[in-house]
């Protein structure tokens, strides 16, 4: 695992040593990236199932303004933490512990939105992305012309009523799935 591009390009990244974490693979983070182009410049992201943290430290890479890294698995926070050592970033970035639920209320509550929203929640479950949309909209986490995006597996349609799915791309056995207002 790398940073792709940007002021941190080339950085080597730890990987997971714990059971159940799928980290983005470069490939698909690469076409992440390349889709959502200039919008990461001076945006806000929160990287929601963080894992490892590449997603969120590839956009303070590749100019976000701030990152919110929010896991609920104290192995992942770690490893976000080493990684955000690798990089040692210059922009705003915190780290969140705890279920998505929960640190969707604590982001509410402190009338934070973002700009960017990434989900990769475990695939196992398939009524999670749905789940966690409706939360996120009904919390006004996400701009009025924000994006979220979702990694998941490929066998799984996402559906919400909440936010219209512009694109789809497919990467092997995972998509890639783009949501606005």
């Amino acid at each position: 695992m790398r940073v792709i591009a940007g002021k941190y390009k080339g950085r080597v990244l730890k990987g997971p040593k714990h059971e159940g974490l799928r980290p983005t693979a470069d490939r698909v983070k690469e076409a992440l990236f390349n889709i959502l182009g200039a919008r990461i410049q001076n945006a806000d992201l929160l990287d929601l199932f963080a894992g490892t943290g590449a997603v969120g430290i590839e956009a303070l890479s590749r100019g976000a303004n701030s990152v919110v890294f929010a896991d609920m698995n104290q192995l992942s926070i770690k490893l976000i933490h080493a990684n955000l050592n690798i990089v040692k970033p210059e922009e705003s970035f915190r780290v969140l512990h705890g279920p998505a639920e929960r640190t969707i209320a604590i982001l509410a509550n402190q009338k934070m939105s973002f700009d960017l929203i990434f989900l990769d929640p475990p695939f196992a479950d398939r009524d999670l992305p749905g789940i966690i949309i409706s939360k996120i909209v009904h919390c006004g986490l996400l701009k009025i012309d924000g994006i979220l995006t979702v990694e998941h597996s490929r066998k799984l349609l996402i559906q919400t009523l909440d936010l219209t799915c512009f694109l789809t791309r497919n990467y092997g056995d995972i998509n890639l799935s783009f949501f606005r207002k």
